[in-house]
């Protein structure tokens, strides 16, 4: 069938602790940047590191070596990952679901044991462990799905869409809980979203995409108060 590129000469840089919002239309490529983050995607050209990190190669001798299954798996237990439809086990509970990547990872059961514990503190559902998901409202799913993706202690989160199936009082609840993963535990968060509310509530900086390529990418207030792009600025014609 022949190749398709997708994504076409993008230059992007999101320094730790940051939050950085991917805003574009459907079809612009950022679900497919974001799958090339943990090589769920793999990345034909190019170059793409995460905390220093090459994402699926490995350099020697001026020359790249696609790594192994196993080494891709360790590069995706420090990159945590967030899904519009939360993506949950509804034959797990939550408690369940959070120590999935756990079990995976082969930590301790008494230490999987206290991780859940404290994840479910810190999201807000300390006595929700032993429901499953159809016993949860949308909003606590996806906050089951942030403790989850937290569980293996990652340096960077990606969340795609996170929000998109929540109604706007919930969506304020989950981004107020991705800005507290961001602040208390330093977290870089990356997100895509089509939701100019999204961008406002808790980005640093975003980049707007169009036809695979990144048009514009800087401080918030600056791409919103200087737009360049036609696609930019029919987004901040919508806020």
């Amino acid at each position: 069938f022949g190749s398709l590129n997708v994504l076409k000469g993008i230059t992007l840089e999101v320094q730790p602790g940051e939050v950085a919002c991917l805003l574009g239309p459907s079809g612009s490529g950022k679900s497919t940047f974001l799958r090339c983050c943990n090589h769920l995607e793999k990345v034909t050209a190019g170059r793409l590191y995460v905390d220093g990190d090459l994402i699926g190669y490995r350099e020697r001798d001026g020359a790249l070596y696609e790594i192994s299954e196993k080494e891709a798996a360790a590069q995706r237990a420090d990159i945590g990952m967030v899904f519009q439809q939360f993506n949950l086990f509804n034959s797990r509970t939550a408690a369940g679901n959070i120590e999935y990547p756990l079990k995976l990872a082969g930590v301790e059961k008494q230490e999987r044991a206290r991780r859940v514990e404290e994840l479910l503190d810190f999201v807000g559902l300390a006595e929700r462990g032993k429901n499953y998901p159809e016993q949860l409202s949308g909003g606590q799913k996806q906050r089951v799905g942030i403790a989850r993706s937290l569980a293996t202690d990652p340096s960077l989160l990606l969340a795609d869409e996170a929000t998109s199936a929540l109604d706007p009082e919930t969506t304020q609840d989950v981004l107020d809980l991705l800005h507290k993963v961001n602040r208390e535990l330093g977290i870089t968060i990356v997100v895509i979203t089509h939701e100019m509310e999204v961008v406002r509530s808790i980005a640093d900086r975003v980049a707007v995409m169009e036809k695979g390529k990144v048009v514009e990418y800087g401080p918030v207030h600056e791409i919103f108060s200087h737009p360049r792009e036609e696609v930019t600025k029919r987004f901040v014609a919508t806020a």
